[in-house]
């Protein structure tokens, strides 16, 4: 997918965990209820997932203005080849609907395909119902038998979807 002009994407590294970190909750602010996981995530579990995972850091010039990421997460059942659970994916609120979250998506699927993942999954927050469109649009599709890796006991349960690569 390509970006708009003045826009850069690339991988994240470990050691920019607490860069992931600030970009994500200044894009989720507002945005996604405070009861989220992502408001209480340690440095060191990003750290960790951007290191058997991957993360990608959206930028314009110099300001980082999205993040999202992907980790190793079990698959429907009986399947037992790797899967991956899309993260955490924001962009600030003022440039969301110029079509920026879809090539930081790309960019991660590209990589779990690299890895040979059989395909990806995610959860949209039950308040969030506009997202199970656009994910849609990119291929998912709603499944009940998802297991994600990060489970929000305060909130009810997510929309789970997944896609098959």
């Amino acid at each position: 997918m390509i970006l708009p002009q003045g826009f850069t994407l690339r991988f994240a590294q470990r050691g920019d965990a607490e860069l992931v970190r600030s970009v994500t909750l200044a894009c989720w602010m507002g945005s996604v209820a405070l009861d989220s996981t992502a408001y209480r995530e340690p440095i060191e579990e990003i750290a960790h997932q951007i290191e058997t995972g991957a993360a990608v850091i959206l930028s314009r010039g110099e300001e980082h203005v999205g993040s999202a990421r992907i980790y190793p997460a079990p698959g429907p059942p009986g399947d037992e080849r790797l899967w991956v659970e899309v993260k955490r994916v924001g962009v600030l609120k003022e440039l969301r609907k110029f079509g920026l979250a879809a090539p930081m998506v790309a960019m991660l699927e590209d990589a779990a395909r690299e890895r040979g993942a059989a395909g990806a999954q995610l959860g949209v927050r039950i308040d969030q119902p506009r997202l199970v469109l656009f994910w849609e649009s990119l291929g998912y599709r709603v499944a009940d038998d998802v297991q994600l890796y990060t489970v929000n006991p305060l909130t009810p349960p997510p929309v789970a979807m997944r896609k098959w690569f």
